[in-house]
């Protein structure tokens, strides 16, 4: 298994941290990890994916090494769907895939709804899959 290369994503509001697995000319695919939960969540997963895709797991902010808001500041459920968003800006990404479990599912299922048909990136076709055993 390859490992991880750690990435900071600079926000105006704070500072992400990702980990990332996988060649930069593969398609993108962004994981969001669940609640109480780190990038860490994709360790097993994402270097199996990445001979298919440049896997991006995302730490959400407030977990694991990314910025946590300010004192006061809230954790709204459709602020992490604009953090993600504003990280794959800061990336550059202009076509991404979305993997989530459960917090991270919910966010990426708003995410892929407010993307239009243009932003949104084909799923793998099922011909490029590597047979079952």
């Amino acid at each position: 298994m390859s490992a991880a290369s750690e990435r900071r994503i600079a926000l105006p509001h704070l500072s992400l941290s990702a980990q990332v697995w996988g060649s930069e000319a593969l398609p993108p695919l962004l994981a969001l990890h669940g609640w109480l939960d780190n990038a860490g969540s994709f360790a097993l997963l994402a270097p199996l994916l990445a001979t298919h895709f440049r896997v991006i797991a995302l730490e959400l902010p407030g977990h694991g090494h990314s910025g946590h808001l300010a004192a006061g500041a809230s954790y709204r459920y459709l602020d992490y769907v604009q953090a993600v968003l504003a990280a794959a800006d800061a990336l550059g990404l202009e076509r991404y895939a979305l993997l989530g479990h459960s917090l991270g599912a919910g966010i990426a299922a708003l995410v892929a709804a407010g993307l239009t048909p243009a932003d949104r990136a084909p799923v793998a076709d099922r011909r490029s899959r590597p047979a079952r055993r």
